[in-house]
């Protein structure tokens, strides 16, 4: 079977986020294990290189169009996978079969957390073709179980792995005391609750936030808080892989307060390189976190919640609980498992 994936809107510039990550790694360990499959990506596009390759016109008008353009029509894929985004229109009148994974069920359970956009392509464009995918997959049971609740209709856990190559992170040498937060800045994420605990910790402490500027009041109001915060608040922006690696390295400890997640990429980047993790108590929170994770509720209080992020830092994490947690997240597992899954 020829897959040809979609990664028109995955590849457009300075856009990588985590769904981004996600069809990003999958592709590169499908074309391991199946060196017939295309990716479809923005003809602009710098973020992945190698075989398999196919550049076409990028951008919004790009992915709708996608099933017109003669380099997706030279190749005459059996199945798209949408890893990312929803497969444009066009694909589902031309009755290419397509299987779609869907990462979150937020867009229906946190809309006003979605801007415009984003309220049509993964809430009501999704709702829309759902009926019409050939497969629906999700990273997590948890969100299978939501998401075939939401949609009516079965959806099948493939599983998530970290989305950056966690063997390319520099040594550690010595950690600083400041936690690091990574996500978009949007009110999903509650950076509210992390940067008010940084008050409560001894001033040699700081953090630092990896994410591009998202949508709602938190990205509105951002470039206040990071004038304010002074010191002690270094943003970074869409950090670059090489980067980010260095800056978990450099931390003392991982934190994020999320009210929501449909996997949590970076706190999975975060225990397989073995930081202390601090986050909120939520149940994918509790299926993915390591073991030497400290829950806290959604209500602590930010001296509360700096405690736990002093309390984590000071308790060295064992070489052999890192390589066991490690093992549990692998693209190539997830890979095969779509690939078995593909077959007719």
């Amino acid at each position: 079977m020829a897959i040809g994936v979609d990664l028109v809107l995955a590849t457009r510039p300075n856009a990588t986020t985590g769904i981004e990550r996600y069809a990003l790694n999958l592709f590169a360990a499908l074309r391991k294990i199946a060196p017939d499959t295309v990716g479809f990506i923005d003809e602009s596009s710098s973020v992945i290189d190698g075989p398999g390759l196919i550049r076409v016109k990028g951008g919004f008008a790009g992915w709708m169009s996608l099933p017109l353009q003669g380099a997706f029509r030279a190749q005459a894929v059996d199945i798209l996978l949408c890893p990312a985004f929803p497969p444009s229109a066009m694909a589902l009148a031309r009755g290419i079969p397509v299987a779609r994974i869907i990462h979150d069920d937020f867009p229906w359970t946190r809309t006003q957390a979605l801007n415009l956009r984003g309220r049509v392509l993964f809430k009501h464009l999704e709702a829309l073709f759902a009926p019409r995918y050939a497969h629906i997959y999700a990273p997590t049971a948890l969100m299978s179980r939501n998401l075939s609740a939401i949609l009516r209709r079965p959806v099948e856990t493939i599983g998530n792995a970290p989305g950056l190559d966690l063997t390319k992170a520099p040594a550690v040498t010595t950690r600083r005391r400041q936690f690091i937060a990574v996500g978009t800045i949007e009110p999903r994420k509650n950076y509210e609750a992390p940067l008010a605990a940084l008050h409560h910790l001894p001033d040699d402490w700081t953090a630092a936030v990896v994410g591009r500027k998202g949508w709602g009041p938190v990205a509105d109001a951002w470039d206040d808080q990071v004038r304010r915060s002074g010191a002690r608040l270094q943003w970074h922006g869409h950090a670059s892989d090489e980067q980010l690696l260095a800056l978990y390295q450099q931390s003392a400890c991982f934190v994020s307060m999320s009210f929501a997640e449909g996997f949590n990429m970076p706190l999975v980047e975060a225990g397989s390189l073995g930081l202390p993790v601090v986050v909120s108590d939520i149940e994918i929170h509790r299926s993915v976190a390591p073991p030497w994770a400290r829950f806290v509720p959604l209500t602590a209080t930010p001296d509360m919640l700096a405690q736990a992020v002093s309390e984590a830092a000071a308790i060295p994490i064992a070489p052999d609980a890192i390589e066991a947690y490690r093992r549990t997240f692998s693209w190539e597992g997830i890979a095969r498992e779509v690939r078995s899954r593909l077959q007719p």
